[in-house]
């Protein structure tokens, strides 16, 4: 999850809108991927951008189902940690595809498939196969 200092929020709640509020920064606590996500929506009859920063596969499954005539999602990248990208820093790409399954131990598992066709995991089981993975569920595909 995303956390924030109540030092770095930018003015006061609500002062950019009701419910809203705006920080300088934030930072997380878990080496864990996130996704970023660029979106129109429409707000008094035409459509502004905004990118959400979205900590998990419920919340983008959330924002992908509500897609309609007032959300557009226009673009999704994965940030990943070096050790789901084989790296050793962290990157940002674009997303093809986010899938959920079970390992053999009943544990949830995400796949993700970045614009280069590498397919990374987050299973914490070295040498973990994806194609060893039950109950498989696409939640995110980009369109081509």
């Amino acid at each position: 999850m995303f956390r924030t200092n109540a030092t770095d929020m930018a003015g006061v709640p609500g002062m950019f809108g009701e419910g809203l509020a705006h920080w300088h920064g934030v930072s997380r606590a878990l080496s864990t991927h996130w996704y970023h996500v660029s979106v129109k929506r429409r707000m008094g009859g035409r459509f502004v951008s905004s990118e959400e920063m979205l900590n998990d596969e419920p919340r983008l499954h959330e924002l992908v189902s509500a897609q309609g005539d007032d959300l557009q999602i226009q673009d999704v990248q994965v940030v990943t940690p070096g050790r789901l990208n084989g790296s050793a820093t962290w990157r940002m790409e674009r997303l093809r595809s986010v899938s959920m399954g079970f390992d053999r131990n009943d544990c949830p598992v995400c796949l993700l498939e970045v614009e280069s066709g590498q397919i990374y995991n987050d299973s914490h089981e070295g040498g973990f196969d994806h194609d060893s993975l039950r109950q498989v569920r696409e939640l995110y595909r980009a369109p081509v």
